[in-house]
Protein backbone atom coordinates (compact mmCIF):
# COMPACT_ATOMS: atom_id res chain seq x y z
CA UNK A 1 0.00 0.00 0.00
CA UNK A 2 1.31 3.74 -0.40
CA UNK A 3 2.49 5.80 1.85
CA UNK A 4 -0.59 8.84 2.43
CA UNK A 5 0.58 11.70 3.04
CA UNK A 6 -2.21 14.71 3.57
CA UNK A 7 -1.90 17.63 1.58
CA UNK A 8 -3.45 21.35 1.79
CA UNK A 9 -2.85 24.08 -0.37
CA UNK A 10 -3.22 27.08 0.89
CA UNK A 11 -4.64 30.44 -0.41
CA UNK A 12 -3.93 33.73 2.33
CA UNK A 13 -7.36 35.72 3.28
CA UNK A 14 -7.71 38.84 1.49
CA UNK A 15 -6.33 41.46 3.66
CA UNK A 16 -2.97 39.43 3.61
CA UNK A 17 -0.12 39.96 1.70
CA UNK A 18 2.03 36.36 0.72
CA UNK A 19 4.96 37.88 2.85
CA UNK A 20 2.82 38.02 6.17
CA UNK A 21 0.69 34.66 5.36
CA UNK A 22 4.40 32.99 4.99
CA UNK A 23 5.43 35.46 8.32
CA UNK A 24 2.50 34.28 10.30
CA UNK A 25 2.26 30.60 9.18
CA UNK A 26 5.98 29.76 9.76
CA UNK A 27 6.02 32.03 12.77
CA UNK A 28 2.86 31.24 14.89
CA UNK A 29 1.22 28.39 12.93
CA UNK A 30 4.13 26.04 12.76
CA UNK A 31 5.05 25.89 16.63
CA UNK A 32 1.51 24.96 17.44
CA UNK A 33 1.36 21.70 14.66
CA UNK A 34 4.73 21.06 16.15
CA UNK A 35 3.47 21.12 20.31
CA UNK A 36 0.59 18.73 19.27
CA UNK A 37 2.72 16.26 16.97
CA UNK A 38 2.89 13.34 19.66
CA UNK A 39 -0.83 14.34 20.48
CA UNK A 40 -2.19 13.84 16.90
CA UNK A 41 0.55 11.29 16.00
CA UNK A 42 2.60 13.55 13.35
CA UNK A 43 5.41 11.77 11.77
CA UNK A 44 6.42 14.40 9.63
CA UNK A 45 5.28 18.21 9.19
CA UNK A 46 6.58 20.23 6.44
CA UNK A 47 5.56 23.56 5.27
CA UNK A 48 6.17 24.20 1.11
CA UNK A 49 6.34 28.56 0.90
CA UNK A 50 5.48 29.50 -2.62
CA UNK A 51 8.43 31.54 -4.43
CA UNK A 52 7.14 32.18 -7.67
CA UNK A 53 4.62 30.79 -10.49
CA UNK A 54 6.10 28.14 -13.26
CA UNK A 55 3.81 29.93 -15.71
CA UNK A 56 3.00 33.18 -15.82
CA UNK A 57 -0.44 32.95 -17.98
CA UNK A 58 -1.59 30.02 -15.82
CA UNK A 59 -3.68 30.36 -13.55
CA UNK A 60 -3.02 31.97 -9.54
CA UNK A 61 -0.39 29.94 -7.89
CA UNK A 62 -1.29 29.19 -3.74
CA UNK A 63 0.54 30.83 -1.37
CA UNK A 64 1.59 27.67 -0.13
CA UNK A 65 1.30 23.75 0.98
CA UNK A 66 0.86 22.10 4.47
CA UNK A 67 2.00 18.49 3.93
CA UNK A 68 1.88 16.01 7.14
CA UNK A 69 2.73 12.37 7.39
CA UNK A 70 0.93 10.12 9.96
CA UNK A 71 2.23 7.03 9.52
CA UNK A 72 5.03 6.73 12.22
CA UNK A 73 4.31 6.34 16.13
CA UNK A 74 0.83 6.25 17.16
CA UNK A 75 -0.89 8.88 18.97
CA UNK A 76 -0.20 10.02 22.21
CA UNK A 77 -3.34 11.29 23.29
CA UNK A 78 -6.79 10.24 24.37
CA UNK A 79 -9.60 10.84 21.49
CA UNK A 80 -10.77 14.21 23.42
CA UNK A 81 -7.25 15.37 23.45
CA UNK A 82 -7.06 14.36 19.79
CA UNK A 83 -10.22 16.28 19.14
CA UNK A 84 -9.13 19.75 20.92
CA UNK A 85 -5.67 20.13 19.29
CA UNK A 86 -7.43 19.67 15.92
CA UNK A 87 -9.73 22.51 16.97
CA UNK A 88 -7.06 24.61 17.86
CA UNK A 89 -5.06 24.06 15.05
CA UNK A 90 -8.86 24.93 12.75
CA UNK A 91 -9.25 27.83 15.11
CA UNK A 92 -5.87 29.35 14.40
CA UNK A 93 -6.30 28.53 10.56
CA UNK A 94 -8.86 30.94 10.03
CA UNK A 95 -6.34 33.22 11.23
CA UNK A 96 -4.73 33.52 8.00
CA UNK A 97 -5.63 30.95 5.41
CA UNK A 98 -8.87 31.02 3.06
CA UNK A 99 -10.06 27.69 3.83
CA UNK A 100 -13.00 28.07 0.87
CA UNK A 101 -10.37 28.60 -1.25
CA UNK A 102 -7.78 25.85 0.18
CA UNK A 103 -8.62 21.97 -1.33
CA UNK A 104 -7.47 19.21 1.63
CA UNK A 105 -6.84 15.85 0.89
CA UNK A 106 -5.08 12.41 1.74
CA UNK A 107 -2.98 11.57 -1.68
CA UNK A 108 -1.31 7.95 -1.97
CA UNK A 109 2.44 8.73 -2.44
CA UNK A 110 4.18 7.32 -5.87
CA UNK A 111 7.60 7.62 -5.71
CA UNK A 112 9.11 7.34 -9.35
CA UNK A 113 12.47 8.39 -9.61
CA UNK A 114 14.37 9.01 -5.96
CA UNK A 115 17.42 10.99 -6.18
CA UNK A 116 19.48 13.46 -3.39
CA UNK A 117 17.54 17.09 -3.74
CA UNK A 118 17.56 20.01 -2.09
CA UNK A 119 16.69 24.07 -3.38
CA UNK A 120 13.50 24.87 -4.72
CA UNK A 121 10.72 22.27 -5.67
CA UNK A 122 8.50 22.36 -8.74
CA UNK A 123 5.24 21.77 -7.63
CA UNK A 124 1.97 21.15 -10.46
CA UNK A 125 -1.21 20.75 -9.16
CA UNK A 126 -3.02 18.60 -11.33
CA UNK A 127 -6.53 18.61 -13.20
CA UNK A 128 -7.92 15.43 -15.27
CA UNK A 129 -9.32 16.22 -19.15
CA UNK A 130 -13.38 17.11 -18.94
CA UNK A 131 -14.43 13.42 -19.73
CA UNK A 132 -12.08 11.74 -18.62
CA UNK A 133 -12.50 9.80 -14.77
CA UNK A 134 -9.66 9.94 -12.10
CA UNK A 135 -8.96 6.18 -12.28
CA UNK A 136 -8.14 6.54 -16.31
CA UNK A 137 -6.28 10.07 -15.49
CA UNK A 138 -4.15 8.22 -12.50
CA UNK A 139 -2.98 5.56 -15.02
CA UNK A 140 -2.33 7.57 -17.42
CA UNK A 141 -0.22 9.73 -15.42
CA UNK A 142 1.65 6.59 -13.61
CA UNK A 143 1.75 4.59 -15.94
CA UNK A 144 2.61 5.91 -19.17
CA UNK A 145 3.15 10.04 -19.16
CA UNK A 146 5.62 9.88 -16.06
CA UNK A 147 8.21 7.20 -17.36
CA UNK A 148 7.52 8.87 -20.90
CA UNK A 149 9.30 12.27 -19.45
CA UNK A 150 12.26 10.15 -17.44
CA UNK A 151 13.16 8.62 -20.93
CA UNK A 152 13.63 12.10 -22.01
CA UNK A 153 15.10 12.85 -18.83
CA UNK A 154 17.97 14.89 -21.32
CA UNK A 155 15.42 17.54 -22.28
CA UNK A 156 13.35 17.57 -18.92
CA UNK A 157 16.12 17.07 -16.23
CA UNK A 158 14.14 15.57 -13.62
CA UNK A 159 15.90 14.44 -10.60
CA UNK A 160 13.46 13.64 -7.57
CA UNK A 161 9.97 12.80 -8.84
CA UNK A 162 6.81 12.14 -6.80
CA UNK A 163 3.41 11.63 -7.93
CA UNK A 164 0.81 12.54 -5.16
CA UNK A 165 -2.37 10.27 -6.51
CA UNK A 166 -6.01 10.97 -5.33
CA UNK A 167 -7.91 8.76 -4.11
CA UNK A 168 -11.49 8.07 -5.18
CA UNK A 169 -13.06 9.16 -1.97
CA UNK A 170 -11.21 12.01 -1.25
CA UNK A 171 -14.17 14.49 -1.82
CA UNK A 172 -15.55 13.12 1.58
CA UNK A 173 -12.30 13.52 4.11
CA UNK A 174 -13.59 14.47 7.08
CA UNK A 175 -10.93 17.62 7.22
CA UNK A 176 -12.62 18.90 3.57
CA UNK A 177 -15.93 18.58 4.95
CA UNK A 178 -14.93 20.09 8.32
CA UNK A 179 -12.84 23.00 6.76
CA UNK A 180 -15.74 23.64 3.22
CA UNK A 181 -12.94 23.19 1.45
CA UNK A 182 -13.19 23.46 -2.33
CA UNK A 183 -12.62 20.09 -4.67
CA UNK A 184 -9.49 18.02 -4.29
CA UNK A 185 -7.21 18.07 -7.48
CA UNK A 186 -6.32 14.88 -9.50
CA UNK A 187 -3.07 14.91 -8.14
CA UNK A 188 0.03 16.93 -7.34
CA UNK A 189 3.70 16.18 -8.99
CA UNK A 190 6.92 17.37 -7.01
CA UNK A 191 10.09 17.80 -9.05
CA UNK A 192 13.27 18.69 -7.97
CA UNK A 193 15.01 20.11 -11.87
CA UNK A 194 18.71 19.32 -12.69
CA UNK A 195 20.66 21.52 -15.11
CA UNK A 196 20.06 20.36 -18.73
CA UNK A 197 21.52 21.54 -21.92
CA UNK A 198 19.29 19.72 -24.63
CA UNK A 199 19.65 20.58 -28.67
CA UNK A 200 16.77 22.76 -29.19
CA UNK A 201 15.54 20.94 -31.89
CA UNK A 202 15.31 17.75 -30.29
CA UNK A 203 13.88 19.40 -27.35
CA UNK A 204 11.13 20.94 -29.19
CA UNK A 205 10.29 17.69 -31.06
CA UNK A 206 10.45 16.03 -27.60
CA UNK A 207 8.08 18.48 -25.63
CA UNK A 208 6.19 18.40 -28.89
CA UNK A 209 5.75 14.48 -27.94
CA UNK A 210 4.73 14.84 -24.39
CA UNK A 211 2.66 17.66 -24.81
CA UNK A 212 0.46 15.71 -27.10
CA UNK A 213 0.25 12.71 -24.65
CA UNK A 214 -0.96 15.12 -22.15
CA UNK A 215 -3.83 15.98 -24.13
CA UNK A 216 -5.08 12.66 -23.75
CA UNK A 217 -5.91 13.03 -19.98
CA UNK A 218 -4.59 16.66 -18.47
CA UNK A 219 -6.23 19.82 -19.03
CA UNK A 220 -3.49 22.12 -18.93
CA UNK A 221 -5.56 25.52 -18.32
CA UNK A 222 -6.79 24.08 -14.66
CA UNK A 223 -3.45 22.99 -13.86
CA UNK A 224 -1.23 25.05 -11.28
CA UNK A 225 2.65 24.87 -11.75
CA UNK A 226 4.70 27.10 -9.30
CA UNK A 227 8.14 27.02 -7.63
CA UNK A 228 8.67 26.24 -3.73
CA UNK A 229 10.90 26.28 -0.72
CA UNK A 230 10.44 23.06 1.15
CA UNK A 231 10.85 23.96 5.50
CA UNK A 232 10.44 20.83 7.91
CA UNK A 233 8.98 22.01 11.18
CA UNK A 234 8.34 17.83 12.39
CA UNK A 235 10.41 15.14 11.91
CA UNK A 236 9.65 12.09 13.82
CA UNK A 237 10.97 9.54 11.58
CA UNK A 238 13.71 7.97 13.28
Amino acid sequence: MATQRLVFLLRRLPHLSREQFQHYWWNNHAPLVASRAEVLGIRRYQQVHTVQAARPDGPEVFDGIAELWFDGPAPSGTPEQRAQAGADLLADERNFIDLSRSPIWMADEHLMQERPHGGLRLTAALRRKEGVTRDFFLRRWHDDHGPLALRNNDVFGFGHYVQLHTPADAEEHPLRIRRGAPEPFDGVSEIWLDDVDPDPAHAAAVRAKVTADEDDFLDRERSVLWFSEVRVVVDRSA
